[in-house]
């Protein structure tokens, strides 16, 4: 989306919008349009959000995700009978829908590393197994150059990450199939370089 986008206006009530024109302009296209509803409702969507979660960040990326998915699903994009409320509402589900992401990638980490160091009981096996775990990672550094782009894109969201295969077919925008092809083609090929 290419708009001429201006500083924040503020959103009060004395404000004369058409906010029905301005939200069926943007539907159809007109980026100008959506643009105004932004740069008109920007201040109150981000003071909303951050009433929600106090995190200056999540609530921009929120707000940027937002008008992202108005502007490449503006045609899907049903009416609204308040323009205010259908946004105020829509980027309170991203918010949610973000901090669940956010716990459960942090309960699988915190599991993963559990389950990591709970073999490990004293400091001659703690040695023992870091200089192992030195030799391969030397060796898996070998096996992902051996990667194409996407494979190592999928094997880094999948095991240095922590994501599903659900999660990674969002992140790369492909379907779970390919998730897994590729996953399973990057393991194949770094069997040839991994010595178990």
């Amino acid at each position: 989306m290419q708009a001429k986008i201006s500083r924040p206006q503020t959103w009060n009530n004395n404000q004369v919008v058409d906010w029905n024109k301005l939200w069926e302009e943007s539907r159809g296209g007109n980026s100008e349009s959506l643009s105004k509803i932004f740069c008109y409702t920007y201040s109150q969507l981000f003071n909303y959000g951050y009433k929600i979660v106090p995190d200056e960040g999540l609530v921009k990326d929120g707000i940027q995700e937002l008008f992202l998915n108005l502007w490449y699903k503006r045609n899907e994009v049903s009416e609204a009978y308040s323009v205010k409320s259908y946004l105020l509402s829509s980027l309170r589900r991203i918010i949610f829908r973000r901090l669940k992401k956010q716990r459960n990638r942090a309960k699988r980490n915190y599991e993963y590393s559990l389950d990591s160091f709970s073999e490990i009981y004293n400091t001659e096996e703690l040695l023992i197994h870091f200089e192992t775990e030195s030799q391969k990672k030397e060796q898996l550094m070998e096996a992902l150059q051996c990667l194409n782009k996407r494979q190592k894109e999928a094997v880094y969201l999948k095991f240095f990450n922590g994501l599903s295969s659900c999660e990674i077919s969002e992140v790369m925008e492909v379907n779970k199939q390919s998730v897994y092809n590729h996953i399973s083609k990057a393991i194949q090929k770094m069997q040839n370089y991994i010595q178990v």
